[in-house]
């Protein structure tokens, strides 16, 4: 839901649709475009703070990095203070104070975060994303840009591609406006929360998609998935249980001698392709909302 007339499109803009972009041609190559991107950006020697991502963490990334770049010092209620983030992020569901205490805490520790005095009042702490933090935030935007080039390079995403930091500053004021859709996505399959929810999840099951997509038959073993543990920063127990989960979900199916392999079911593509391009069509949003907070802030 649109709340800021400063995000809004200046002129009308057609949305891309998810239903559109499931449909496009192009869309097994912008799979695959999502799948290796995301990739580069969960690695646990990449992830902000080196924990393992789910969507918990990546969502309270993205409320810090929102929630600085609308800041006014002279409005208090837009002051980035935890306790702010705590309630923006309970919002959505996704992560308790607790936790969010946690990752605050460790991303301070390794520099992705500072604490600043609020100027005029020094009782006031205000998170603030480091430069690291930032540089990371860039990359996030263009893993999901990257997909929606291979669909629409026309005119295309130039500014996420290109890490545009005045863009991002300006997708940051406005992406927010867009999380409540975004979010009710999410939950609208409960089934998937619950795997995203977990560390590494979703890139455990991206790369489930794209392993099995590069068999023949479609069929691989969890002793396939062994590399991926130490890239993401996970045990294979932890993989493990990811696949006896997505396998009591429906989205896997055991096969073969002593059922020792799995495949993806239908239910699983259908569920993962949806989420795809859900995942796109709101990014496409967001970048039109980016492109108008762009051209606002070009002419004051």
């Amino acid at each position: 839901m649109i709340r800021s007339a400063r995000c809004a499109p200046e002129a009308p803009v057609e949305p891309v649709t998810a239903s559109a972009i499931l449909a496009h041609p192009n869309f097994p190559a912008a799979r695959r475009v999502f799948i290796a991107e995301q990739t580069k950006v969960y690695a646990i020697d990449t992830f902000p703070g080196r924990f393992g991502a789910d969507v918990g963490r990546v969502t309270t990334l993205a409320i810090i990095v929102c929630l600085y770049a609308n800041y006014d010092p002279a409005d208090r209620d837009t002051w980035p203070t935890l306790n702010k983030l705590k309630t923006t992020v309970a919002r959505f569901g996704f992560a308790s104070p607790r936790l969010i205490d946690a990752f605050v805490a460790r991303l301070v520790r390794t520099g992705d975060l500072e604490l600043q005095k609020q100027p005029g009042d020094s009782r006031v702490r205000l998170i603030r994303p480091t430069e690291e933090l930032l540089a990371w935030d860039r990359e996030w935007i263009a893993a999901h840009y990257a997909a929606l080039e291979t669909l629409y390079p026309d005119p295309g995403y130039a500014y996420a591609l290109e890490r545009n930091v005045e863009f991002q500053a300006a997708h940051a004021r406005c992406a927010i406006e867009a999380f409540d859709g975004i979010v009710a996505m999410l939950w609208s399959n409960m089934d998937l929360v619950y795997i995203l929810s977990s560390t590494s999840g979703l890139i455990i099951l991206l790369s489930v998609l794209e392993m099995a997509g590069s068999k023949a038959d479609g069929a691989f073993r969890e002793a396939d998935l062994g590399p991926i543990a130490s890239h993401f920063g996970v045990s294979r127990s932890h993989i493990r249980n990811i696949l006896a989960v997505a396998e009591s979900k429906g989205f896997l199916a055991r096969s073969g001698p002593r059922n020792t392999y799995f495949q993806l079911t239908s239910f699983f593509v259908a569920a993962f392709d949806r989420f795809i391009a859900d995942s796109l069509a709101h990014g496409d949003l967001t970048y039109q909302f980016g492109l108008s907070g762009l051209a606002r802030t070009s002419r004051t």
